[in-house]
């Protein structure tokens, strides 16, 4: 078996295993949840495709030395500004944000860029920003809004700096 794929098959083998503990007690529980955890990874099958897609697109197109020169060690505020708008104007969840993020450190993103990208896509997207306002007041939204962002930003070099203290560092596509 490739080795690549032990761990989804291993995460698939407990989640089935956890349902079939669940069935002796509660059938009907188990049934709603199996058929939840089956729902979920039909919403993700369908996405990946054309996240790859993108992916792949994004690859072909840019330069790695657009993005290096953008959002690598060198870029500064501008880097940091940039990751900021390319989260916040991304749309779907933010599993198909990891993907994107690994081919953004591939071609020379630095790790704290990457982070605040990963964060701004999770956390201030421009739909849902626009969603919250509506739901809680433009209020909520906007201190919300103001305490989230330097948060991220800080937390983006934070884990750039720990993981350059590590000997391992970031962890690559392949999981190395």
């Amino acid at each position: 078996m490739r080795p690549d794929l032990k761990r989804p098959l291993l995460v698939t083998v407990i989640v089935l295993a956890v349902h079939l503990a669940l069935w002796i007690p509660s059938p009907g529980l188990a049934a709603q949840s199996l058929r939840n955890w089956g729902q979920g990874l039909v919403d993700v099958l369908l996405i990946v495709p054309s996240v790859l897609v993108l992916i792949g697109l994004f690859d072909a197109w840019v330069p790695k030395e657009v993005v290096a020169r953008n959002l690598g060690r060198t870029s500064g505020v501008r880097g940091v500004l940039l990751a900021l708008l390319l989260g916040t104007g991304a749309a779907g969840p933010i599993y198909a944000a990891f993907p994107i993020g690994a081919t953004l450190q591939e071609k020379g993103a630095r790790t704290a860029n990457l982070v605040i990208f990963l964060g701004a896509w999770a956390t201030i997207k421009l739909p849902m920003l626009m969603m919250e306002s509506g739901f809680l007041g433009i209020r909520f939204a906007l201190l919300r809004l103001a305490l989230t962002l330097p948060g991220i930003i800080a937390c983006g070099f934070l884990m750039e700096a720990l993981l350059s203290r590590s000997t391992s560092g970031p962890r690559t596509a392949t999981g190395d």
